[in-house]
């Protein structure tokens, strides 16, 4: 469901713009500090709710401005021609429509343009915390399991009051909560193990294709001992969970374990082998959700020829087109671009002091 028209106001440095988009590949590219960055940043706000470049609004807002607005005209194969919205006020009060319905969850806008972001800081997969590859996990199952965000919001709620009980030491209601806590966390656990299991060869078969002399394993910690129950884990950690005040296994202790044999894959790997499993991770990700949803993601790939060499941009972006999804790349030169990849379907755009400009392809 590509993109077809974008508009933006408010947002860094970027003057407003109104661009009609290619329904694959859209090229951006600019100087440092021009704005084309700025432009993937609208669309994950559109889509996600969030930057990928930063975790405060303020920063995203232009200095003299008093909200963002971001509205995307998208193709979809269902509905055709449908509007998504966005309005964002410096204060913090944030309305979101669609088709001029207002939406009370920003999770309807996630499932509905289901966005992939290669960036920078993508890279960090590997090296980063825990919670950045239960993420990861989380944004295939939710996309493939309806319930997911209904059940991981009832769990986060169990998680909380029993966290409460345990601060509180009282040890006659950890029985109470427990129970729902257990039901919710392991109906997670299982859906992460389900699709985790059809992952692994999606990401096995592209691996293969960006760096075939890469081998690496994927393994899923479910937060507890996998070889025990977790009502059983829960009980031998009560007295701990007590002294501590919070809960020390479950479902938000949940780990995805990328190794070379038998150490973490990020202690061996040179920098670029860790760049292709880390681009191999995000296109497995976006050919299973397109294989059980019949739906196309969108990537947006930032500033692309500082993150891989020219034999792995071409890989990538061969898949990429294989794909036959929405694409947005940028970067600092436009030869960059098209040196390794001049698809027949495209567009070029160049960005100059926060303005856009579209550009012959020829």
């Amino acid at each position: 469901m590509p993109i077809r028209q974008l508009q933006v106001s408010g947002v860094r440095n970027l003057q407003p713009l109104t661009c009609e988009l290619h329904p694959q590949i859209n090229f951006i590219y600019g100087a440092n500090g021009s704005g084309k960055s700025s432009i993937l940043e609208a669309i994950a706000l559109l889509a996600a709710g969030k930057s990928f470049r930063t975790s405060t609004l303020k920063h995203v807002m232009q200095y003299d401005a008093d909200r963002i607005e971001i509205s995307a005209e998208i193709d979809d194969p269902d509905k055709g021609l449908c509007q998504l919205e966005s309005l964002r006020l410096r204060g913090g009060d944030h309305l979101l429509k669609q088709n001029g319905s207002v939406l009370t969850s920003q999770a309807d806008a996630a499932h509905w343009l289901p966005v992939q972001i290669i960036e920078p800081n993508t890279f960090k997969l590997l090296s980063g915390s825990p919670e950045e590859r239960r993420s990861f996990i989380d944004w295939g199952v939710f996309h493939v399991e309806h319930n997911f965000m209904e059940q991981w919001k009832t769990f986060r709620k169990q998680l909380k009051q029993r966290n409460a009980v345990l601060k509180q030491k009282e040890d006659e209601w950890l029985d109470v909560w427990n129970t729902g806590f257990i039901e919710s966390a392991e109906v997670i656990d299982q859906q992460r193990q389900n699709y985790l299991k059809r992952f692994k060869p999606e990401f096995d078969r592209i691996l293969n294709v960006l760096a075939p002399e890469v081998e690496v394993t994927l393994a899923y910690y479910p937060g507890w001992d996998r070889h025990s129950e977790l009502a059983d884990v829960l009980e031998r950690q009560k007295e701990r969970d007590m002294t501590v005040g919070y809960t020390q296994s479950g479902p938000h202790r949940a780990e995805l374990r990328i190794r070379c044999d038998k150490t973490p894959a990020v202690e061996v790997l040179s920098r670029g082998q860790q760049k292709s499993v880390v681009a191999a991770l995000k296109l497995a990700q976006g050919y299973l959700f397109h294989a059980e949803s019949g739906r196309q993601p969108i990537y947006l790939v930032d500033d692309l020829a500082s993150e891989l060499d020219q034999t792995h941009r071409l890989a990538l972006c061969q898949l990429l087109e294989d794909l036959k999804c929405q694409v947005f790349i940028t970067s600092i030169e436009k030869e960059k671009l098209t040196d390794v990849w001049q698809p027949i379907a495209s567009k070029l755009f160049h960005v100059e002091h926060g303005q856009i400009n579209e550009e012959s392809t020829t």
